[in-house]
């Protein structure tokens, strides 16, 4: 099997299975325990046959992902309502700009389609579309907002890395 085929394997298992316990858990942040873990790592291992432990470690190795976690959200995206739970108190900041509250809505699209965010991101297109100087210029007086999105983002990248497998 080719990589490429292997991910779309395990991406079409993931779609077709979104309302199993553990891929629920995982994409709408919820922490899993280590049967979740092993479980998980079952499955995938069995979607590969034979190959399977080699398909699960080869994958993780191309994804770069820290963490099957990590790599599992990466494909099947994060559950849209925990993503705006997130970042409510955000968004129903009556204070901010509508530019402001634009660049919000963006990384819950981002988080929706891909699982996961680095927060340098935050600094790239599309991000930077919306102002040049970036995140911090376009909250320039709402330092406390933008430090919060970037603690956000962090804690959401830190429960997937935490997930040891």
């Amino acid at each position: 099997m080719t990589g490429a085929h292997d991910e779309k394997k395990v991406r079409g298992y993931l779609c077709s299975h979104l309302s199993h316990i553990v891929i629920q858990r995982l994409r709408t942040t919820r922490p899993l325990t280590e049967t979740d873990l092993q479980g998980l790592e079952k499955v995938l291992t069995e979607i590969g046959e034979d190959d399977g432990a080699a398909l699960l470690s080869g994958l993780l190795t191309r994804s770069g992902a820290p963490s099957l976690a990590h790599f599992v959200r990466s494909l099947g995206g994060m559950d849209r309502g925990a993503a705006q739970a997130a970042f409510s108190q955000y968004l129903n900041d009556r204070s901010l700009t509508v530019r402001q509250i634009r660049f919000i809505e963006m990384v819950i699209d981002q988080l929706t389609a891909r699982g996961v965010m680095a927060a340098s991101a935050l600094y790239e297109p599309p991000f930077s579309n919306l102002h040049a100087g970036g995140p911090d210029a376009l909250f320039a007086g709402k330092e406390i907002v933008i430090e919060g999105i970037f603690q956000q983002l962090d804690t959401i990248h830190s429960g997937l890395v935490g997930q040891a497998r």
